[in-house]
């Protein structure tokens, strides 16, 4: 019985999940990026560029895209058998 499939499929699925969590970790710090200047802004202005509204929309796509990243994170290291808790 070969295993290089099955080894190939899972090195793939490893890429997979490292090319997106990659791509949610810079979106995510962005993000958090974007909401400290607009919270230094309404700070120092008589106005918030963001509605309360939007700026907790904002925070609820923070919170969304922090899970996704914790759950890859925890699929990446079962694939690749890092050490758990």
């Amino acid at each position: 019985m070969n295993s290089a499939p099955l080894i190939d499929y899972k090195e793939q699925r490893i890429q997979q999940l490292v090319d997106h969590l990659d791509t949610r970790l810079h979106t995510t710090q962005v993000m958090a990026e974007l909401l400290l200047d607009f919270a230094a802004l309404r700070d120092g202005a008589d106005y918030s560029y963001l509605s309360r509204y939007r700026e907790g929309a904002l925070m609820d796509a923070m919170v969304h895209l922090s899970r996704n990243n914790y759950e890859d994170f925890c699929k990446l290291a079962e694939l690749a058998q890092l050490p758990g808790k």
